[in-house]
């Protein structure tokens, strides 16, 4: 068993801001204990961060200075200050600090912080390998782990996801059209045995999204689509089941109108009546928007909007309009639906014993 260390590091308030903003994006959280419930664990993500991206940042580093060096050369710099200029350019080009508060008066533009190696990834060894390794150039190995973690947010968030879940992604890519995978769904703590089709990201280009096959509760063959950061434990099961004829359709179906939302079956038209208010929420609610078939103005100059995508899609997106912005008109069974989350929320205000002397 490895020996934990503390690691003392100095970012910026604004980089700090954004490792907890992934943390929580990422869903990587402590265990719920008591009251303290869905508490961020930085701890977790820094580690993983240092275990799933640290060979790619040499490789990255390594790239950025001979594509440099090369340009120098050919422009006939002086070979003895070739190495200064690239790390100049590297410090405060390439992988500068962009989080930087810059008002005047602003006595302290970083704060200490600090995370613990833990066995699990081998993170003391990589700061052990940093130390001996990679910090002539560095002042301090708080200054080398700020410019990873610069080099890191440099990079879109599907890209992030990759790396902070890269063990699952590579196991998940290997597997693809091969092999089933298993894992539990952090989202709705259960056990699944699938076989992957393609990673792709949604139009959004936040989050990855992995395509699935297998078999439903009732043995029925339906299609999946996971979230990356929610897939734990990602095995390969060394088992295999047919895709049917119709996998590409339905994928590239899904693709285009939700990446949240694999479409199983024939789709059926969703008409939807909005009301000029409901016709800005639309335009406002952008996160798990469904694509529009067509749309018509009303007499009443409201407007109906006719979908064809997955009803759970259009199920959790319209329930969070305001009363009265948006009715759906067919099919009954996804307006009853709907209904029936508003009476149940409407239930639990009234049920609900509150003191209304209580500010």
């Amino acid at each position: 068993m490895c020996e934990q260390r503390k690691i003392d590091f100095y970012p910026t308030p604004e980089l700090f801001q954004l490792i907890r903003n992934d943390t929580e994006l990422f869903e990587i959280f402590k265990k719920d204990k008591g009251q303290n419930i869905m508490v961020i664990n930085i701890n977790e993500f820094l580690n993983r961060l240092l275990h799933e991206y640290f060979d790619d940042y040499i490789k990255e580093l390594e790239g950025y200075s001979s594509h440099i060096s090369k340009i120098l050369k050919n422009s006939h710099v002086d070979e003895d200050i070739i190495t200064d200029v690239i790390n100049l350019l590297l410090a405060e080009v390439v992988f500068a600090d962009n989080t930087k508060t810059k008002k005047k008066g602003n006595k302290s533009s970083t704060e200490h912080r600090y995370f613990k190696t833990t066995d699990k990834y081998e993170t003391l060894d990589i700061i052990e390998n940093i130390e001996s390794q990679y910090l002539s150039q560095y002042p301090s190995l708080s200054d080398y782990i700020c410019k990873m973690l610069q080099s890191y947010f440099n990079k879109p968030l599907y890209i992030r996801e990759r790396i902070i879940f890269s063990r699952e992604y590579n196991t998940i890519l290997d597997c693809c059209q091969k092999d089933c995978i298993k894992f539990r769904y952090t989202y709705d703590n259960k056990i699944y045995t699938v076989m992957p089709y393609k990673i792709f990201t949604g139009k959004e280009q936040m989050f990855n999204y992995v395509f699935c096959y297998g078999l439903d509760e009732d043995g029925k063959l339906k299609n999946y689509s996971f979230r990356l950061s929610r897939m734990s434990s990602v095995q390969k099961n060394h088992s295999t089941i047919p895709y049917p004829s119709d996998i590409k359709a339905k994928f590239d179906l899904t693709n285009k109108l939700g990446a949240s939302y694999a479409i199983n079956g024939e789709l059926e038209e969703t008409c939807v009546l909005l009301t000029p208010a409901g016709t800005l929420s639309f335009k406002h609610i952008y996160f798990g928007r469904p694509k529009v078939d067509r749309k018509e103005i009303t007499t009443e100059g409201n407007f109906r909007y006719y979908f064809k995508c997955s009803t759970e899609q259009l199920y959790r997106y319209f329930r969070r309009f305001n009363p009265g912005e948006a009715i759906v008109e067919y099919p009954k069974t996804l307006r009853d639906k709907i209904i029936g989350f508003h009476v149940k929320s409407l239930e639990g205000y009234e049920n609900l014993l509150i003191n209304d002397n209580q500010k």
